[in-house]
């Protein structure tokens, strides 16, 4: 203490009153202060790594914050986490995740994304990224490498080929089929076929069904277009498979717009915008089918 002022005595600390009244007035600033509220949830089976690195990718794409449950966590009260939350889009990575987003009130906007072709649903305010390519694709790197192969017979469901096919004019011709059995009975009739494209089913679609495709295929030389890596592995001539990255972006692109206002019923479910082509060049020897270099250098992988 300076000798020139004695009279003046400077606490060591603040009183203890004067602490009192922060610390409350901080627990009372705590209490009444929201929850920092998230406008997006992600909801899908996060555990698996390609859907942790779409939620990664949609969450980098977004200007707003975000949140991301698995399946287990909301599963039966999603609707009640989005209460909670004050959400107002609901991104739902798979099938699971989609049929729990269509509960929800229709002032919710959903986004749905790894699902294999668009949802039958009569749910408003959603939209979302399929993974499939559209039949036109298939015919489209068809006419551009191997066009003596580009008139394509097309077998699947009512419902996939109406989904993937669209209006669509390709020079295809359609089979409609109910059942594997179905399905199995009407490859074995397409001996004139240039190529075999089966749509993605999988109530059709099981391993005894591919193991008699795979079979009349090679029998007939007739090339199967596959929808999977493991489907070229396993023998198609090549596949379109979606390229992840791009779907995220895609998905992000159309949650943006409806937090921007829009209305996600008016805007279009989508394809992917990007394909990898995998190609079996093992397949092509055995059926005598040339591959051109350009179509080689395109591919993301080889199978020889």
């Amino acid at each position: 203490m300076d000798a020139s002022f004695p009279h003046i005595r400077v606490p060591l600390y603040p009183h203890r009153h004067f602490l009192s009244g922060v610390f409350a007035l901080i627990f009372f600033l705590l209490l009444v202060s929201p929850a920092c509220a998230a406008k997006v949830l992600i909801v899908g089976d996060i555990q698996y790594a390609l859907v942790a690195d779409v939620v990664s990718e949609i969450q980098l794409s977004l200007r707003s914050q975000c949140k991301e449950y698995s399946i287990a966590e909301v599963k039966g009260k999603l609707g009640a986490v989005v209460d909670r939350e004050d959400a107002q889009v609901v991104v739902a990575l798979g099938m699971e995740a989609l049929a729990e987003a269509q509960r929800l009130p229709t002032s919710v906007g959903v986004v749905y994304g790894l699902v294999v072709a668009p949802p039958k649903s009569g749910r408003a305010n959603t939209t979302g990224v399929y993974m499939s390519p559209p039949v036109s694709e298939y015919v489209a790197t068809l006419r551009r490498y191997l066009p003596s192969l580009s008139r394509v017979s097309v077998v699947g469901s009512q419902t996939m080929i109406k989904s993937l096919l669209g209006s669509n004019s390709s020079p295809v011709d359609t089979y409609h089929v109910s059942s594997s059995s179905d399905l199995v009975n009407t490859v074995n009739r397409l001996t004139d076929a240039k190529a075999l494209l089966l749509l993605p089913d999988v109530n059709l679609l099981t391993a005894s069904v591919m193991s008699n495709v795979y079979l009349f295929s090679f029998r007939k030389n007739i090339p199967l277009l596959g929808i999977s890596e493991a489907n070229v592995k396993q023998g198609s001539l090549f596949a379109l498979v979606f390229d992840p990255k791009t779907v995220s972006r895609q998905i992000g692109e159309k949650v943006q717009a409806i937090l921007d206002g829009r209305d996600a019923g008016a805007i279009p479910s989508s394809p992917p915008r990007k394909y990898h082509l995998y190609i079996n060049n093992n397949s092509a020897h055995k059926m005598g089918i040339e591959l051109p270099d350009e179509m080689l250098r395109k591919a993301k992988r080889i199978y020889q």
